[in-house]
């Protein structure tokens, strides 16, 4: 494999971008995971795509799914095979995104699988072509632009240390370059504003959410993305940025935010912040009943139900109290 371009983050960390073969990893580039995306329950090894080279090759993505490890699909569209007897590969992590009207939004979910089973796998490497662009034909520029910004943000919160995006095709590694330029002279400036906390919320919770801003915001350096995001700026980047550079979260929670995909997404990140941090990092503020799911019903929060101004402004007053950032 050719080394195209590379994203140097703190310590040893970086995100790489290959010329060359997955099915053919050298032992200098050898990988705890390798991820490769498939339509839904279908492996058929075609002759254009990761899966049937892999078959060719004597590894069968069909055959392993029949033997799983761990079978995450309902929670975030991904599987986790049993150790392999692959060159130069541990395990197989397979990604079968829902064809709705923004799959690229699911690549999230991917990173969300692994963090499951970090400390359990001791993932250091992972590898992966230029998922869902082959013979599931999303776009090349969307996947390209989530794949690169979610792996990035979730680089540098996890313990992985190299993440691997390995392709054949030229003018996709074109593509690549270019952004992962764009990336590495962000990284090298450094410039990014830090903030106390991240505001997680719903935007049918605006006017809960505005107290909180009036009661915090003379004290602490707050991102709400109604105000913080300019127009013209590119959404998702914003957001990753934003979550990558913040102390703590508030996470506002009601029937519409568990409804929202984009607050989900922000809560995973959240999570992985509770998990590997504590939840000194996660603050819960539920603001109106709901149904929610397990991970967030186990959360210690704090009771504002059913939008009850005078608990938030006291949730407000336990931050001012306890966080002296």
């Amino acid at each position: 494999m050719e080394l195209v371009s590379e994203i140097k983050l703190s310590g040893k960390k970086s995100l790489q971008l290959f010329k060359g073969d997955l099915t053919d990893i050298p032992d200098n580039h050898k990988v705890d995971f390798l991820i490769l995306s498939a339509f839904q329950d279908n492996y058929s090894p075609t002759t254009t795509s990761l899966i049937g080279a892999l078959f060719r090759k004597g590894l069968s993505v069909g055959k392993l799914s029949r033997d799983k490890d761990l079978d995450l699909r309902a929670y975030s569209h991904c599987w986790i095979s049993k150790e392999v007897k692959y060159p130069n590969v541990k395990r197989i992590l397979c990604f079968e995104p829902e064809p709705i009207s923004n799959p690229y939004s699911q690549i999230a979910e991917i990173f969300q699988s692994l963090t499951l089973v970090s400390k359990s796998h001791s993932i250091k490497s992972i590898a992966m072509p230029l998922l869902m662009t082959g013979n599931q034909n999303y776009s090349t520029e969307l996947v390209i632009k989530e794949l690169v910004n979610t792996s990035l943000l979730w680089l540098e919160k996890e313990p992985f240390e190299t993440i691997k995006i390995v392709e054949i095709d030229d003018s996709k590694i074109e593509l690549l370059k270019s952004l992962f330029k764009e990336k590495a002279l962000h990284f090298e400036k450094n410039d990014s504003e830090a903030y106390d906390f991240f505001i997680s919320y719903s935007r049918k919770n605006a006017e809960e959410v505005e107290i909180i801003e009036k009661e915090l915001g003379n004290k602490f350096n707050l991102f709400i993305d109604t105000q913080e995001i300019d127009v013209g700026t590119n959404w998702l980047d914003k957001i990753n940025q934003s979550m990558a550079n913040s102390k703590r979260f508030i996470v506002c929670l009601s029937d519409t935010y568990i409804q929202s995909n984009v607050c989900k997404y922000e809560y995973s990140f959240c999570n992985l912040k509770y998990i590997t941090e504590g939840s000194g990092f996660v603050l819960p503020i539920y603001l109106y009943s709901a149904d929610l799911p397990f991970e967030m019903s186990i959360l210690n929060f704090y009771n504002a139900r059913e939008g009850n101004k005078q608990k938030i402004s006291d949730f407000c007053d336990m931050i001012l109290d306890k966080y002296k950032l």
